[in-house]
């Protein structure tokens, strides 16, 4: 980790800190300087002058990202806020994206922040807008901003503001495109073919067992066979063969912006195909954005915004949300690397090989799990500005979001669905529709006297959310039938003799109502000193009424302008100096509605057989209802410095924060003599705390060459404060499965650890030759009295033998059990961030992007998965196992003779892969610290009016590379990879979708 560090703090020196010294230094003077201090940024409902802005806020220009070639404003944004980290959870098109705001609050439920979008919350929001859309983004990071958003903000809120047109400007057409192709990064190493078969030798012959002996002969040749026949074999490989392909991306922005003196208009269309690097993969995405401001008179204001998005994703990715039965990647690492062992040609489906490796051939797997998740969101939303007196202005919003999901999933005749049902194609289709509706209402009376400047916001909010969901499994569908065919066509399924077919199954979705009362007061004397204070209540339809259902959230923060006092006023190397201190409380109600009452559900699933039909039953479930249930609330309190020099040359903010919170959301397991499995309760504390930097500077200005650097570092410290006695029964701990195997609890929530501490046992090499007691007649190794066995845990219960992997035993008993496990580290980093460096040299721009995490760790769960023998035969490995203990001299003998079997693996360092069921060792848990060269872009524009013959009025042609490189120890795909949705298992890495790079050329016009 040491040399990690090292690199990262030389590319800080070399990035950052010695430019802006240097900057420091230069004597002179620029005219039109740079500044961020006298921005305006979206802060609770009405815009503040950022010199006025008591809270912690993270802002993003349209300028900072508008030239990202990237078709996620999370991607643009990724790295930018302190305090916010952004991560893809796989490289698949279309991945799903975790943005968490100060280390996120609750440990069972959702951490993602509250979206507005142009007034309106919209789920997911930063995936489906296009950065060519961005006006700005801000993001609310303490309870003392995010309060006015009540039950919605414990976890932040990103406030995103869309690009509209400006009144008394001519129309300006631009058209931003490019195109370019992914290649994946690194695969992982496996097993050459003459690896492979030495390992399968040693497999099929250590045990002695002539029927096996008889199999590997009839499979793979004699031993003197070997060498000649699998040294020089042409390798299958297959991860290059599934991901290995030239992934093309064509991306298209078109947009029409311009106005009349009422009027102001913008039209933004965005299409996108990006091709996925795994076959049959990828992602397209068509949208629409139109807005709309007029002005009826110099009092009244209207506008309207309409917007839309139809996005598909096609390919069945490398993973489910389950567990190893739906690891589509082992296939693609675990199959026999070679042509040839088998009656059955490898390019065809073996039934025999699959039924004894549990392995399909992945392309032909590939070609018969088909996915098609098609999205389709509409957002409407219109304003109404009543200007009541100069001072007094009433705002009307109203939004209405829709959203459509339909996926449609094939599994063909390979697959082991297929083959546990009669081997015959079955269809998946699921269906839901979500509906929100938004209504805010708002006065906001300004006023201006002598010193005193004093902004009052009073307002109601409702809103409303519906929706219903449709699931509809069909089996034994005709064996020739095509996906196609198939989602069109259910009815061709034909059920076996005695056989029923699964029947469709409905549900609407639990209302959510909400309404909500707040105000607002900002104060400002002299401008030096500045209150804020606010108020909100919301009331939920979650919880019970008559008590319940009321929750209350108050802040204030304060700011002094310190550069403002006469002691600083006339420093003219001093441009700002601001203290800000916030406290505030917000709330989080992201749990399903009616909890506080049972309700029972119909199926057939809990139906009895009346005569010759089936008739459906009921069950309440097997989460028992909770009437005590209410909010769970967040308490902040926040410590900021924003300062500027040089005339606006450097300029940054420290930010220290303790976030406390309390009555957690948590679905507790509680005991099954109740007749339930679960409950949601209020139980258990948590708490964050931190410091966040950010900093910038514009290091040269001259004429003909600018050079400008920002910089954000952000350290969160994250505990478990109580859980509560109702969720651990008196403890201070509980285990918590990740779920890649079933069963296997590998982490832990601990009153003192933070969330995310992985849980197992230490690896402590292998057996040697010195554990064990040798007997020449039996020619058996038996372990010496007091050296541990892990026989039971890691092993499958058979003996223990020389080379076998050794697990260390904590507590000295002489045996490994589940009392040896311990905590393997935590997924939290010890701080992360981004650094951007901007150049302009005469016609010329270029950019570079770094971020990076520094002390977290990654659970690579395939490196257990691929060193692990498990049940099965014929499967390849990771290429580690090659360096694994012998049984067999090079001549194929057997050493049985202790010195003789030292000898021989004087030279390795690997154990046996286990027999045993996949157990979590330290093995696993590696350093997940990086420093990623996320976007590079040079670009060239011509020179103003050199094309405006043609009526162009700009010109820009560029080039890009995303995800460059990556400085890491990490060994697995990608150290950000996080393939669990638990809040409480993050930093899985298993069956993720490969990274890649994205190599593209682009063109922007403007007319």
């Amino acid at each position: 980790m040491d040399k990690k560090v090292q690199s990262i703090k030389w590319l800080y020196l070399t990035f950052f800190l010695f430019p802006v010294l240097a900057m420091a230094q230069e004597k002179e003077t620029q005219k039109d300087k740079e500044t961020n201090i006298d921005e305006v940024v979206l802060v609770g409902y009405s815009k503040v002058s950022k010199k006025d802005v008591t809270n912690a806020v993270g802002s993003v220009k349209a300028d900072e990202v508008k030239d990202m070639p990237v078709n996620s404003a999370a991607e643009a944004i990724q790295g930018r806020v302190a305090g916010v980290q952004i991560m893809s959870s796989e490289g698949s098109p279309g991945a799903d994206v975790e943005i968490k705001v100060r280390g996120g609050t609750s440990i069972t439920q959702s951490n993602a922040p509250l979206y507005i979008v142009d007034g309106i919350q919209m789920d997911n929001a930063l995936t489906v807008i296009s950065p060519k859309e961005i006006e700005s983004i801000e993001v609310l990071k303490d309870a003392a901003s995010t309060s006015i958003y009540g039950s919605r903000g414990a976890n932040g809120v990103v406030l995103i503001t869309t690009r509209g047109g400006r009144k008394k400007a001519a129309t300006t057409i631009n058209y931003n495109g490019y195109t370019g192709v992914r290649k994946i990064m690194n695969t992982i190493p496996v097993l050459d073919p003459y690896q492979f078969v030495m390992y399968q030798y040693e497999l099929y012959n250590k045990g002695g067992d002539l029927a096996d002996q008889t199999t590997f002969n009839t499979r793979y040749g004699a031993f003197d066979e070997l060498a000649s026949k699998y040294g020089n074999i042409k390798q299958r490989d297959w991860q290059d063969e599934l991901f290995g392909k030239e992934a093309f991306n064509f991306t298209h922005n078109l947009s029409l912006t311009g106005g009349s003196d009422k009027s102001a208009f913008s039209l933004t269309l965005n299409h996108v195909e990006e091709d996925g690097i795994m076959l049959n993969s990828g992602f397209r995405r068509s949208m629409a954005n139109f807005k709309y401001d007029f002005d009826i008179s110099k009092k009244l204001k209207i506008g309207i915004n309409a917007r839309y998005s139809r996005q598909l994703i096609s390919g069945a990715g490398t993973s489910a949300s389950g567990s190893q039965g739906t690891n589509r990647l082992r296939n693609a690492v675990r199959y026999q690397p070679f042509e040839g062992g088998s009656n059955v040609p490898i390019d065809d489906f073996d039934p025999n090989y699959s039924t004894l490796t549990n392995l399909v051939n992945p392309l032909i797997l590939n070609d018969n799990e088909v996915k098609e998740n098609r999205t389709n969101d509409l957002l409407l939303n219109g304003y109404l500005n009543y200007n009541i007196t100069k001072d007094l202005t009433f705002r009307s919003v109203i939004g209405y979001v829709q959203r459509d999901n339909a996926v449609n999933q094939f599994w063909g005749t390979v697959t082991s669905d297929a083959r546990a049902n009669n081997n015959q194609p079955i269809v998946q289709l699921t269906r839901s529709q979500t509906r929100r509706i938004t209504n805010t209402n708002t006065l906001n009376y300004t006023k201006k006297f002598g010193n005193h400047k004093l902004d009052l916001l009073i307002g109601e909010e409702t809103v409303q959310t519906d929706g219903e969901t449709s699931n509809t499994y069909t089996k034994w569908l005709p064996v020739s039938i095509s996906p196609n065919e198939a989602f069109a066509n259910i009815q061709s399924a034909i059920p076996p003799s005695g056989m029923i077919q699964d029947a469709p199954r409905t549900a609407a979705l639990p209302p959510d109502r909400l309404f909500s009362l707040f105000g607002r007061a900002n104060y400002i004397f002299a401008n030096k000193y500045i209150v804020t204070a606010s108020v909100r209540a919301d009331a939920s339809s979650i919880f019970r009424p008559g008590g319940n259902q009321w929750g209350t959230f108050p802040a204030v923060s304060v700011a002094w302008k310190i550069k403002e006092e006469s002691f600083f006023k006339n420093k003219e190397w001093l441009e700002e100096l601001k203290l800000r201190f916030g406290y505030g409380l917000a709330g989080n109600n992201r749990i399903p509605a009616f909890l506080y009452d049972t309700f029972f559900t119909t199926s057939t699933d809990f139906g009895y057989t009346f005569g010759s039909g089936v008739t459906p039953g009921a069950t309440t479930g097997n989460t028992l209802a909770n009437k005590n249930v209410t909010w769970e609330a967040t308490v902040s309190k926040n410590l900021g410095l924003d300062f500027g020099f040089f005339n606006g040359r450097l300029y940054g903010s420290v930010d220290t924060y303790i976030t406390d919170t309390k009555d957690l959301l948590i679905l507790a397991k509680i005991p099954q003599t109740s007749g339930y499995e679960y409950q949601y309760q209020n139980s258990g504390k948590t708490q964050n705390k931190g410091i966040e930097v950010s900093l910038g500077g514009i290091i040269v200005n001259k004429e003909n060459f600018t050079w400008k650097t920002d910089f954000n570092i952000s350290a969160n410290k994250n505990i478990i404060k109580s859980l509560g006695a109702g969720v651990s029964g008196g403890n201070d701990y509980y285990l918590v499965a990740s779920g890649w195997v079933n069963n296997l609890y590998d982490f832990i929530a601990k009153v003192g650890n933070p969330v995310g501490t992985y849980y197992g046992y230490e690896t402590e090499g292998r057996y040697e030759i010195g554990d064990f007691d040798f007997n020449p007649a039996t020619q058996a190794y038996t372990l010496k009295a007091g050296v541990p066995n892990a026989s039971a845990v890691a092993n499958g219960s058979k003996p223990i033998q020389p080379g076998d992997l050794k697990l260390r035993d904590l507590n000295g008993d002489g045996q490994i059990t589940t009392t040896d496990q311990t905590e393997l580290g935590s997924a939290q980093p010890k701080f992360y961030g981004g650094f951007n460096q901007t150049f302009r040299y005469r016609n010329w721009d270029m950019s570079l992007f770094f971020n990076f995490s520094v002390g977290n760790k990654v659970y690579n769960a395939n490196k257990i998965e691929f060193t692990t023998q498990y049940l099965y035969r014929d499967n390849n490995m990771a290429a580690e196992v090659a360096d694994r203990w012998r049984w067999f001299n090079d001549q194929g003998v057997k050493v049985t003779d202790p010195t003789a079997l030292a000898a021989l693996n004087a030279n390795t360092t690997m154990w046996t892969p286990p027999q045993g069921n996949y157990i979590l060792h330290s093995y696993a848990i590696e350093d997940g610290s990086f420093l990623r060269l996320n976007n590079v872009t040079i670009g060239y524009s011509l020179p103003k009016g050199s094309l405006e013959v043609l009526g162009i009025k700009n010109f820009r042609l560029y080039a890009t590379v995303n995800n460059l490189f990556t400085i890491t120890g990490y060994d697995g795909y990608d150290p950000e990879a996080s393939t669990r949705r638990n809040p409480l298992t993050p930093g899985v890495d298993y069956a993720a979708y490969p990274r890649s790079r994205f190599i593209l050329t682009g063109v922007d016009i403007t007319f």
